[in-house]
């Protein structure tokens, strides 16, 4: 479900464009919308501690559906273009449409799940591990899977220095344990 405003597309939304730096909202303020990124990124953070990276496609501050207030800050980290859907309507319109409830609990339980699998990954003490897991998460071991933002992102995901990620990258494809036909490309042997 990465196509939110086909899924969605009943409520109706407004869009925001941001600057670098510029804030959508900050921590105490009243939870009037959720959100989704249709380019660039924002950063959710809480005493300056980043929370969340959100990024093209994703959504952000669910958590607004069953709260008063923002948690936390929302700052755009480059040029940003957001899709507002306001609280009240999308309450309503999952409220009209169960299977869309439902597809939206889904979204929820499967982010959780993401979640706790970047949680553990970044528990593991070494580079080669956090790098396997992670490879594995993304369903390498299984298939061919192709990375959708640069490797110096990733490796920010999983607590690497991009150098570090690199080099690891470098030892598994040495090693016949990765095949990696492109940059962004990655199958577990």
């Amino acid at each position: 479900m990465d196509d939110w405003g086909k899924v969605l597309g009943g409520v109706p939304t407004a869009i925001r464009n941001l600057e670098a730096g510029e804030a959508l909202f900050g921590r105490g303020e009243e939870a009037r919308a959720v959100f989704q990124v249709e380019h660039g990124r924002i950063r959710l953070s809480r005493h300056g501690v980043t929370l969340h990276m959100a990024r093209s496609g994703s959504l952000f501050a669910e958590a607004a559906l069953f709260a008063s207030h923002y948690h936390c800050d929302a700052v755009a980290e480059t040029d940003a273009r957001v899709r507002v859907y306001p609280k009240a309507a999308l309450l309503l319109f999952l409220r009209a449409h169960p299977d869309l409830n439902l597809a939206f609990s889904a979204y929820l339980a499967r982010e959780v799940q993401r979640l706790r699998g970047r949680q553990e990954i970044m528990r593991l003490p070494g580079a080669r591990d956090r790098v396997v897991a992670w490879l594995t998460q993304l369903g390498a071991a299984d298939g061919t899977v192709t990375l959708d933002h640069p490797l110096s992102v990733a490796a920010g995901e999983i607590g690497l220095t991009h150098e570090a990620l690199y080099r690891t990258l470098a030892a598994l494809v040495k090693e016949g344990r990765l095949e990696r036909p492109d940059k962004r490309v990655f199958r577990l042997t």
